[in-house]
């Protein structure tokens, strides 16, 4: 007999035993408790009872019917509690509890009977609860009482028989247990000394571990799948290093993307750690490139290992043009051998070498693609693949999280509507000219400029065509001033413009007059046409003012004189004034 049949006898053989010695148990479990439960209930009926009984005698001795309809609800009570007894019962408990069903039943007839005459005499309803309540009554006890007791000694033996017959199992299960061990050790005993010798090469760590002469049974069997197992175990001990290689770097990444970094040297670090993967075959070579949706190319952003020349030749691709850009407009992963004729691109002097190009992608849009360098012959890897897209997929998070934080950052200096720096970025770059201005011994100018009359556009003509006014104003003030040059608004329709390295005042008058000029100039809005005015206000460092503060104070007396004085025009701040101060 073949070592699996005996132990799948002796298995089955233990297991029906086993499952049939839980399901004695169970019963015997069950039975137990509702034999329990059961007497908890009649003693409860026969507590009902004696109170029905005391009920019936306070009727008899006081002459009152409301006694006797106590007694009534007491044995109803107790009708119940027996046929939900019977419902439960036993298979040979049920005539009893019909019986005392019956014997209920005649009570309570014999009540009714009380209740409907009513106008009996004292002796006739003596004589009715001897002759009728009493012998059922007495019967219902000895029911409850005697009989009880017989079925619930039946019950009782039936559960000890049991308890036996489960002893005599257990010991029968043992036995069989112990022969079938017996037999199964001597029929693997020759063998197991080979398999153990086997398993303690295994154990030390020689995965590569193997037997000379296998046995042909089951044990020979198991030896040669261990030696398999051996085998496997290597590859997943070499599969697991990678995975917690691959692990790492992502970690890594992750880790590298919290660090207050510019995009371009987070990046960099990327390529560090891709390159630092130990089972990864790659050269020590590649780059990252982003899109450029406006002008359709990647751009160069990182790069490792690459040559000069490289990275000047490959600063721009088209969309679709070499590996790069095919990967980039197709949204796929490329493997490219140093022979493939899609590998189009090649330059005097490049070395042979395949291609990973991997897209970044996110949420299905490509925002850039990943190039690593091969050996030539390099074949494309699926693991490789997969972590090489993992890395992908990380990158676009990267990028997300990068955007985001630049909006957001944008969102918190800037204006919504005129994409102008705020109050908050207009008193940065402030601080930041004046100390610029202070080492240098250069000249600087604060200009405030109000639109004149554009409460009126906005009472008459509606709030879209005062923030139609508000961009064109924007775009007109911005063509007036050098690229070193901001303005920023303030609130409302206020704006702000610092003048730097100023050679002298006459600099600044000049571009409050282009200013002037060409903010008066008429703004069309659908069949009407609107003008506004632009009054200036500046002041200069360190003439009046050696901070913010003061600059922004002297610059705004000089725009509220302007005004004073007819709108549309500048004024520079005098020291002077006494008698035309802003309230």
């Amino acid at each position: 007999m073949y070592i699996h049949h005996k132990l799948g006898l002796g298995f089955g053989a233990i297991v029906g035993l086993t499952l049939l010695l839980t399901s004695l148990s169970w019963q015997n479990t069950q039975t137990q408790a509702k034999l329990e439960k059961n007497r908890d209930t009649v003693a409860q009926m026969q507590e009902i009872l004696l109170e029905a009984r005391r009920h019936e005698k306070n009727f008899l001795l006081r002459h009152d019917p409301a006694w006797l309809q106590k007694t009534q609800v007491a044995m109803e009570h107790l009708d119940l509690l027996v046929q939900e007894m019977g419902s439960k019962a036993f298979f040979n408990e049920r005539p009893y509890w019909q019986l005392v069903h019956d014997q209920l039943h005649d009570y309570l007839e014999h009540v009714h009977q009380l209740l409907d005459l009513p106008n009996l005499t004292y002796p006739e309803q003596f004589a009715l609860v001897e002759s009728k309540l009493i012998p059922p009554a007495r019967e219902l006890h000895q029911l409850l009482k005697t009989r009880w007791n017989d079925l619930s000694s039946l019950h009782m033996d039936h559960l000890q028989r049991s308890e036996k017959t489960h002893t005599v199992l257990i010991t029968l299960t043992i036995l069989i247990s112990a022969l079938l061990v017996w037999i199964i050790t001597r029929s693997i005993l020759s063998s197991l000394q080979m398999g153990m010798a086997f398993a303690k090469e295994i154990a030390s760590g020689n995965l590569r571990a193997r037997i000379a002469d296998i046995p042909r049974d089951e044990v020979g069997a198991l030896l040669h799948t261990m030696q398999r197992m051996g085998s496997d175990l290597l590859l997943l001990e070499e599969r697991d290093v990678r995975a917690q290689a691959a692990r790492l770097a992502l970690n890594a990444l992750l880790e590298s993307s919290l660090e207050p970094l510019s995009l371009q040297r987070q990046l960099e670090v990327a390529l560090h750690i891709i390159m630092t993967v130990p089972y990864l075959r790659l050269e020590n070579k590649g780059a990252i490139f982003l899109i450029d949706p406006e002008e359709g190319k990647l751009n160069l952003i990182a790069s490792h290992g690459l040559s000069a020349a490289v990275v000047q030749g490959c600063a721009q691709i088209p969309l679709g043009f070499c590996l790069c850009g095919k990967t980039a407009q197709e949204g796929k992963i490329i493997h490219a051998l140093d022979k493939d004729p899609i590998h189009s691109g090649r330059y005097e002097g490049m070395q042979p070498h395949g291609h990973y190009c991997v897209p970044i992608l996110s949420r299905g849009t490509v925002l850039g693609v990943m190039t690593l360098y091969l050996t030539p012959d390099h074949k494309e890897n699926a693991e490789e693949v997969a972590f090489l897209t993992s890395i992908a997929n990380t990158l676009a998070g990267v990028l997300e999280r990068k955007k985001m934080e630049e909006r957001l950052q944008h969102l918190a200096h800037h204006d919504l509507l005129t994409a102008l720096p705020n109050r908050v970025l207009f008193a940065e770059h402030l601080a930041r000219s004046l100390v610029l201005a202070a080492r240098d011994k250069e000249r600087l100018a604060v200009m405030l400029v109000d639109l004149d009359h554009f409460k009126q556009v906005n009472d008459t003509l509606g709030h879209a065509a005062g923030d139609r006014v508000l961009v064109i104003s924007t775009q007109r003030i911005r063509e007036c001033l050098r690229a070193s040059d901001l303005v920023a608004r303030m609130g409302g329709d206020e704006f702000a413009v610092i003048l730097t390295d100023l050679p002298n005042p006459e600099a600044a008058e000049l571009v409050a007059g282009k200013i002037v000029q060409r903010v008066s100039q008429p703004i069309p809005w659908e069949e009407h046409t609107v003008r506004v005015g632009a009054s200036i206000g500046i002041a200069f460092y360190p003439d009046h003012g050696s901070d913010s503060d003061e600059l922004l104070s002297s610059a705004d007396m000089a725009m509220y004189r302007i005004k004073k004085r007819g709108r549309n025009g500048f004024c520079i701040h005098d020291l002077d004034w006494s008698e035309e101060q802003a309230p």
